[in-house]
């Protein structure tokens, strides 16, 4: 019978394949200062991304329908889910890691400084489209 783990073990097993980079619990102070008191809509007058693996300062509320890109390099729709946003190293410096919900019930933490995640807009869906996605 395959084991079941637990909520904790799962994080815990899941940074300890990544020990280099793990993740911190963002409070919401610290979240309404990474975010700048803004809101998505404000990130939306920011220049948009040419290319969907451009990383792209956005910022992502919970219930939020987004596109991720998984670790094999695919695009899937998901939704910002309702657990703790966090913060570790991107590509470049510290940023925000928002968990998202995709492919029924798979949830991973996706970082829009690593160009990983994307807001579900016709800009982003016209990039998915010429690349081959939708």
């Amino acid at each position: 019978m395959p084991s079941v783990l637990s909520k904790a073990a799962s994080r815990k097993a899941s940074q300890s394949r990544n020990p280099g980079n793990p993740l911190h619990p963002v409070s919401p102070e610290e979240l309404e200062s990474w975010s700048d008191g803004g809101d998505s809509e404000s990130t939306l007058n920011e220049t948009l991304p040419d290319d969907l693996d451009e990383p792209w300062p956005y910022t992502f509320h919970k219930g939020q329908a987004v596109w991720i890109r998984t670790s094999g390099g695919n695009w899937h729709s998901g939704r910002v889910s309702s657990e703790t946003t966090r913060k570790g190293n991107t590509r470049k410096k510290e940023g925000l890691f928002y968990p998202v919900k995709f492919d029924g019930n798979l949830r991973k933490y996706f970082a829009p400084q690593n160009g990983e995640i994307k807001p579900d807009t016709s800009h982003i869906r016209g990039l998915l489209k010429k690349g081959g996605w939708l």
